[in-house]
């Protein structure tokens, strides 16, 4: 679950057991000590949390003891996500969130009765909750009780609840009627969208659900002229815009189309990893000035990129750096990124991220962004760029001699081919081939071998990496490490 649903989970043993299932369905195998201590609680507590898992999941999962500790294993999936969602049957701020979203608003007291809370209980479980509110630049507001802010902040909030969030028994979900209606009008228009995005397909039905039901309810967007006068020219625009007519025959609601260029724009800021054409293309019809190609330029000059990928990777960072620009220009809060992905970015990659924190507060004024959300920028900068360097890195020749049992020799060649056979050129030399002229060819970028006689042998210097006779999972990491010296694991 979610850092952000977390904060609003009312009971403390539920949260606590959230947490502890987030922590034991990723790493699998776990000790009742480290569990303790990632908690800040007793071994105790958690030896009474596990006892109840197991009672209460029964056989849709196994947790069994062994030396290295517990082993966890989802035995019934979905029987196992049913049970877990059914843990927050009884949380009330859930209920309370869905209800603000729809509309149906109650007064502090009314509420505190229906949910047998003294007020003062009431009151102070909503004040609990109110720094994550502020990070979204929201507050309570009482009587009736509702959360006030500007509308992008707050549908920025739901989204991020409902969409980023896993799934609960509260969980809100767009109607079909809306899948089934943009399907139908967009399934063969898809493909000519001039700029394209990146967003996910629910990501795009969440915000477009997102902003029906809110505009249904008076609850409208407003935006900077200026950018909804340009997403009004792009062609793109005019294909989302005829979703108008059947939005109000399913929803009886007339979507304004200012609400249309709010979803347009929040779609596409969602920007790609390779469709350098359409980045282009979106930096040419939203760009104004020269300030974007200036701190990209700025930026490349920190970084290593080799002069045939220079163009693209350029291509693809304006594009970002505009996004970041364009979100800000309407609500500071879309830049937002959530908790947990930034808690894990800030700590894996902490010199990257601290490089660009220091790039982004020596170019915020050009970019016209101000100190709200810079860190999350900086997050979304560093795993972005990140992906771009090893995404277009340039592709290398590697040539492996391998020796030992036919078979292992075999799985070394798969194993080598499913993972990097795709991006780089890989030869296995054969026996009629293996020279020292073809060994010390001028295109061989690295030379990979289980053998260490062939390194004397041949004088090998080329780049070179030794492994096991029987590679071990250290030595493809090691090996991945040798091919992309500069790709460094993001989560």
């Amino acid at each position: 679950m979610r850092e952000l649903q977390l904060a609003f989970i009312s009971n403390r043993t539920t949260a606590r057991l959230f947490r502890l299932l987030s922590t034991i369905e990723r790493d699998r195998v776990f000790t009742i000590g480290d569990l303790a201590e990632r908690n800040q609680v007793t071994q105790r507590t958690i030896a009474n949390d596990i006892k109840y898992m197991k009672e209460y999941f029964g056989d849709s999962i196994a947790l069994v003891s062994g030396n290295s500790g517990f082993v966890f294993e989802e035995k019934k999936p979905a029987d196992y996500q049913k049970r877990k969602q059914s843990l927050l049957k009884n949380e009330c701020l859930f209920e309370i969130i869905g209800n603000i979203f729809h509309g149906k608003l109650s007064k502090v007291d009314e509420l505190a009765h229906h949910y047998h809370f003294s007020e003062s209980t009431f009151r102070r479980l909503l004040n609990q909750r109110n720094p994550i509110l502020k990070s979204y630049g929201l507050q309570w507001a009482s009587n009736p009780l509702t959360i006030e802010g500007s509308e992008a902040n707050l549908r920025k909030f739901f989204k991020d609840f409902y969409y980023e969030g896993v799934e609960t028994i509260y969980t809100l979900v767009p109607d079909q009627a809306l899948h089934d209606l943009i399907l139908g009008q967009l399934e063969d228009k898809f493909g000519y969208y001039e700029i394209g995005s990146g967003a996910t397909p629910a990501a795009f039905y969440y915000t477009f659900y997102i902003a029906i039901k809110r505009a249904s309810l008076g609850y409208r967007i407003t935006m900077p002229k200026e950018l909804v006068r340009q997403a009004y020219k792009g062609n793109s625009f005019s294909k989302l815009y005829a979703l108008k007519e059947g939005i109000e025959k399913i929803y009886q609601v007339q979507l304004p189309k200012e609400e249309f260029a709010w979803i347009y724009l929040v779609t596409l800021c969602k920007r790609t990893l390779d469709q350098e054409e359409r980045e282009e293309k979106f930096y040419q019809q939203f760009h104004q000035g020269e300030a974007i190609t200036t701190v990209t330029d700025l930026f490349l000059q920190n970084h290593e990129v080799p002069q045939a990928q220079a163009k693209t990777v350029a291509t693809f960072l304006r594009s970002f750096f505009l996004s970041r620009k364009i979100n800000h220009a309407i609500a500071p809060v879309l830049n937002k990124e959530m908790d947990d992905i930034k808690e894990v970015i800030m700590r894996s990659n902490s010199e990257s991220y601290q490089k660009n924190l220091q790039f982004l507060k020596e170019q915020s004024k050009k970019l016209s962004l101000s100190t709200a959300y810079l860190e999350d920028i900086c997050v979304s900068l560093t795993i972005y760029s990140e992906l771009i360097f090893d995404y277009y890195a340039p592709a290398k020749t590697i040539y492996f001699l391998l020796e030992g049992d036919h078979f292992v020799c075999q799985h070394i060649q798969t194993r080598a081919i499913q993972r990097f056979g795709s991006k780089h050129k890989l030869t296995f030399v054969q026996l009629q081939y293996l020279t020292k002229h073809t060994l010390h060819a001028a295109h061989i970028d690295l030379i990979v071998t289980n053998y260490n006689r062939y390194l004397v042998d041949y004088k090998v210097k080329t780049d070179y990496l030794l492994l096991k006779s029987l590679p071990d999972d250290r030595d493809w990491e090691h090996l991945e490490r040798k091919i992309n010296p500069h790709q460094k694991p993001l989560f």
